[in-house]
């Protein structure tokens, strides 16, 4: 071989080998990303909460991503009853809760169709593609009609209707609402999502339909979710036009749980005051008070601060029978203007009462000259009278 062909030899050759490995890399990538022309629905959020799987929408799933059915599968289709698919995650599984409102009638399943044509039911499909791929074979469908009859089918030879066939493929319930039905579904997954709660996010491939009966004969209307590639919605095996999901990469949802209620908190118990002493006022602001210097004390002959238990008397020293007597005692003069309360005010058993010390009655010093004041007026008294 001649050294110029040697030298095209190698050229050659590897020039062959990025070629061909280019195109088999093109035809992956064809295959890989064929799917992702219907488009991303968005993130499915982790949860490590325990959902029971009973026909009945749990707390949980308000944290989850809703997806809208109500799109045409295709134009010569019409779209009957429509609802929601509400999608969670968790290790191995994949919750789909569909909540379809039919503003028409409900037609209870045929048991010929659940047994031999089961999507001529009121029922609710998944299709779950784990490969993400734009294959049919990598599809896997569940339904669930109105009842709860489930059924799983695959393009491979796998066509399972009727509780017993299906067993435990998955697990599903239905349950009837004011305005449709609810769908649920626990759908077991091979190799995407096993590590979603350990933060390990994956994507499926995913297409969701209800199949709606208009009459007796089993005759449909269809809705499904939005496919970026369409416009509008996918038909039942349109793989390369189903739109797609990532699972756990946006976290882990907490379960949900009710706010804690705050026991109620008694307004503290104040303790019960005691009615404020009134303070000494003036002589003839308050009602029922008289003058200290008023006061009798006595018949004529008694001590000071002395009562024998009879009547009080009611001469005034300053004011009797209209004499202003100017020898008298300084008599007249208000002792309160000095002192700020009586001395000492009697009390029906005859009892004398001590003003209290400390009070605004005064001073013991100023009780003192009340005491003095009164005893010189009994006295100017007593003399009066003799």
């Amino acid at each position: 071989m001649k050294h110029g062909s040697i030298s095209r030899f190698f050229v050659t050759v590897p020039a062959m080998l990025v070629l061909c490995l280019a195109l088999v890399l093109s035809a992956a990538q064809i295959n890989a990303t064929a799917h992702k022309d219907g488009g991303l629905l968005g993130d499915v959020p982790a949860t490590a909460a325990a959902i029971a799987i009973d026909g009945v929408k749990d707390d949980i799933y308000g944290q989850g991503l809703r997806v809208e059915i109500r799109y045409q599968k295709s134009e010569e289709q019409s779209v009957g009853a429509t609802g929601f698919a509400t999608l969670l995650c968790t290790d191995g599984f994949v919750y789909v809760l569909f909540e379809v409102t039919d503003q028409a009638q409900i037609f209870e399943p045929n048991a010929q169709f659940q047994t031999s044509s089961p999507w001529q039911t009121e029922s609710c499909e998944v299709f779950i593609n784990e490969k993400n791929s734009a294959a049919e074979n990598d599809i896997v469908q569940y339904r669930i009609d109105c009842t709860g009859w489930p059924c799983v089918y695959t393009r491979t030879g796998t066509a399972n209707y009727g509780a017993d066939k299906v067993g435990k493929a998955f697990e599903y319930a239905a349950g009837r609402t004011g305005s449709g039905y609810v769908a649920e579904f626990k759908i077991p997954l091979k190799t995407a999502g096993k590590n979603v709660l350990s933060g390990t996010s994956s994507e499926i491939g995913i297409h969701f339909q209800i199949n709606d009966v208009k009459d007796d004969e089993g005759n449909l209307n269809w809705a499904t979710e939005l496919s970026a590639k369409t416009g509008s919605g996918a038909d039942s095996w349109q793989v390369d036009a189903y739109p797609y999901v990532t699972l756990g990469a946006s976290g882990i949802v907490p379960q949900a749980t009710e706010e804690p209620t705050e026991a109620p908190t008694e307004a503290p118990t104040e303790a019960p005051t005691e009615a404020p002493t009134e303070e000494a006022t003036e002589p003839g602001n308050e009602a029922g008070t008289e003058d200290p210097a008023e006061e009798a004390t006595g018949a004529p002959g008694d001590k000071p601060g002395e009562t024998d238990g009879g009547d009080a008397g009611t001469d005034e020293p300053d004011n009797t029978n209209g004499s202003t007597d100017t020898d008298e005692p300084a008599a007249t003069a208000e002792p309160a203007e000095e002192t700020g309360k009586a001395a000492a005010t009697e009390k029906p058993s005859g009892e004398t009462e001590t003003p209290k010390v400390g009070k605004s009655c005064g001073s013991a010093a100023g009780g003192a000259a009340a005491i003095v004041l009164a005893a010189a007026a009994a006295a100017a008294l007593f003399k009066k009278k003799d």
